[in-house]
């Protein structure tokens, strides 16, 4: 088990990257991200499963507080390489997305030490997971299908969630400003 602090979508554009999902199990006959319980979303940070939640809460929703929502497009298409095997949709990087970033980790940097390195300032490659834990093949067949169907989605993040996953379970999203 693990957690993450993902933002999340306004409603539209949650719905757009919803049917690229139902569209990729389609594709591979494999349940969808949407079936399992999650929301679309980008993470700013994973953690393992020795992330102390004590206080998490308050000090999020102060954080949330002090961001306007903003605007993004998820513009190309990716795959990250290793056990899971993930395709993913990836935001344009703005600016204002990498400034969200970087605070979020100067203020919860006490918990750095138990997040994973990927999601650190310098090393963070964001992204929209659309499909994970695929075979090569279906890392393949995904690839594809989202070359044909998928168009650049342009939406607002409007929240921020603490997340426990596998099973994904929101534990607390409040929205922004």
């Amino acid at each position: 088990m693990g957690y993450a602090i993902e933002l999340f979508y306004d409603d539209e554009a949650e719905q757009a990257v919803r049917k690229v999902w139902d569209g990729i199990g389609t594709a591979l006959g494999k349940r969808s991200l949407s079936e399992l319980g999650a929301r679309p979303h980008v993470s700013l940070a994973v953690y393992g499963d020795d992330l102390d939640t004590t206080g998490f809460p308050e000090q999020l929703l102060e954080f949330a507080r002090s961001i306007d929502p903003f605007d993004f497009t998820l513009s190309s298409l990716g795959t990250f390489p290793g056990q899971e095997r993930v395709v993913f949709l990836a935001p344009v990087v703005t600016r204002r997305l990498l400034t969200v970033h970087a605070r979020f980790h100067e203020v919860f940097s006490k918990h750095d030490n138990v997040g994973m390195g990927y999601y650190l300032p310098g090393n963070w490659v964001p992204h929209c997971t659309v499909a994970i834990d695929l075979s090569s093949a279906e890392v393949t067949a995904a690839l594809a299908y989202c070359r044909e169907a998928f168009q650049p989605i342009s939406g607002r993040f409007q929240e921020i969630g603490l997340v426990e996953f596998r099973p994904v379970k929101e534990l607390f999203t409040c929205g922004f400003g």
